[in-house]
């Protein structure tokens, strides 16, 4: 019976890790972008003045991004690139640790359930807890493959976006301006 339930803490081990993502990847120039965009794809461009386009590229080089937006051709220079997104897999990470927590959660109240007058029952209940709690990460992970998230895949280092912005503040306590400064 304890080689069974260290199996199967095993087997859940090893499914907690593989969902577990490393770091997702982001460029940091044109040139690593083959590695995670081709041409056809859809992506977001931000420039250093905030404005977003969306577009399908057409050609990818070392300093430069074609892209069709709206039925127009447009050349991006790298320098005047702040960031690229591109709507992708979300993490499974998280999706394996609520649907273990859930599985385990629906494991507990039932070995409680079915233990309640007996004391012999606490083998199952040991292979139940962690068996419901796999089930539940393997759940979770299936539901997270299937929600899609709009993730960074390219960064500019060589310049940063600076930014001025005044808005109120009005509230019980404060009513005045408020002044940020970003670079």
């Amino acid at each position: 019976m304890k080689r069974n339930g260290w199996m199967i803490l095993m087997s859940l081990l090893m499914v907690v890790l593989i969902a577990m993502e490393c770091s997702a990847q982001q460029a940091t120039s044109f040139d690593q972008l083959p590695l995670l965009i081709k041409p056809g794809d859809t992506v977001y461009v931000t420039d250093f003045s905030g404005n977003t386009v969306k577009g399908r590229i057409t050609q990818l080089s070392s300093t430069s991004l074609g892209l069709t937006v709206n039925g127009n051709r447009r050349d991006l220079l790298q320098t005047n690139v702040s960031q690229i997104r591109q709507w992708r897999g979300d993490s499974l990470k998280n999706g394996a640790w609520i649907g273990f927590a859930v599985g385990l959660g629906v494991g507990t109240l039932a070995s409680i359930d079915s233990c309640r007058n007996s004391e012999a029952c606490a083998p199952a209940a040991a292979i139940l807890l962690p068996t419901m709690g796999g089930l539940g990460a393997a759940v979770g992970v299936g539901l997270d493959a299937l929600i899609p998230a709009k993730q960074t895949i390219y960064q500019n280092q060589n310049r940063t976006s600076r930014k001025f912005h005044i808005g109120p503040v009005l509230n019980r306590k404060d009513k005045g301006v408020k002044v940020a400064f970003s670079f």
